[in-house]
């Protein structure tokens, strides 16, 4: 499909072999056990760019709020700490110690319904459990306070590639009531954060970012380089698009059957068309792969409270 000259490039998904360092670590960090579940997964030609759509399922009839809350915030530590802290050597003190010191880090403002991290989490969720990616930075590092917004790309992961490199993973999330307005919003994002020059500063930040103690630093920094031209950058790059709204399918369905997958693919299809549509006239890179993740969720403004509520008590502070 042609997009004003930009193609929608479609790559079938694909998991990527475990990174391997000298020392032939097969996984550099512990994931928490699955908990979401692929409930559709749409490729080209029906549609362009690629779409899975991931499920929280129900237990007796219910949508399970509660449960995607507690498994979202297991992601936290990995999500908000460095590489080299998450591999200091822990104990049952240390450990929780680490885990508050990473809940703080997410935000400490009351004024939490509008804020983006619980998307981000939701994206670095989803894509370490489906495409087996390596957080490189967390874009919290990018913070002077807690409760500071970061502009640009929501994640920075890296993956093996077939050819023995690195794919860099630059990620969108977003978090709104309504998919269309998400849709709009992370096409807006695209255009402006694909540009030559905001590629080349958010690069220039990573570099120094890094963790000199990622077994991956010196790939990812040859990889980023300035003296790298930006085209050759291109055919390493995917971004990874989540799109957790209000759903009415969620709603409207209080298991998972045949005809609850058949609605979750209609809508993965109908997302996948409304972001290709709106991406058109963007004119974006055209090696630059997109997947597109929808997490659809009962209702967003009681999901926000009870992870607010859950961040407060990994936190320590009252309600």
């Amino acid at each position: 499909m042609s997009c004003s000259g930009w193609e929608v490039p479609v790559r079938r998904p694909r998991r990527s072999s475990a990174l391997r360092a000298g020392n032939a670590i097969a996984q550099l960090l512990n994931k928490p056990p699955r908990f979401l579940t692929v409930r559709a997964r749409v490729l080209a030609p029906e549609a362009a760019p690629p779409v899975l759509a991931m499920c929280a399922g129900y237990d007796e009839q219910r949508w399970r709020a509660q449960a995607l809350v507690e498994h979202l915030c297991q992601w936290i530590p990995e999500w908000a700490l460095r590489y080299g802290e998450l591999n200091d050597r822990l104990d049952s003190a240390t450990m929780m110690a680490m885990s508050r010191r990473a809940a703080l880090k997410v935000y400490t403002s009351k004024n939490f319904e509008g804020r983006g991290e619980f998307g981000e989490i939701m994206l670095h969720a989803a894509i370490r459990q489906e495409f087996d990616t390596q957080p490189a930075i967390s874009k919290i590092f990018f913070k002077d306070r807690a409760n500071d917004y970061v502009k640009g790309f929501d994640c920075v992961h890296v993956s093996a590639n077939d050819q023995g490199g690195l794919d860099l993973w630059l990620g969108e999330a977003k978090f709104y009531v309504r998919r269309g307005q998400a849709i709009a919003a992370v096409a807006k994002d695209l255009g402006n954060h694909l540009t030559r020059d905001f590629l080349r500063e958010e690069f220039a930040l990573v570099l120094d970012k890094v963790d000199g103690a990622f077994p991956y630093a010196d790939q990812l920094r040859d990889l980023i380089s300035s003296n790298r031209p930006l085209d050759e950058i291109f055919t390493s790059v995917r971004i990874p698009i989540l799109l957790a709204y209000d759903s009415k399918t969620i709603r409207d369905h209080r298991e998972v059957s045949t005809e609850f997958e058949q609605a979750m693919k209609d809508d993965a299809i109908a997302a996948s068309k409304g972001l290709a549509e709106k991406i058109e006239d963007k004119k974006l890179p055209r090696d630059v792969s997109i997947e597109l993740i929808l997490l659809p969720i009962e209702d967003k403004k009681q999901l926000t409270k009870l992870l607010d509520t859950e961040l407060r008590n990994w936190q320590g502070r009252a309600n």
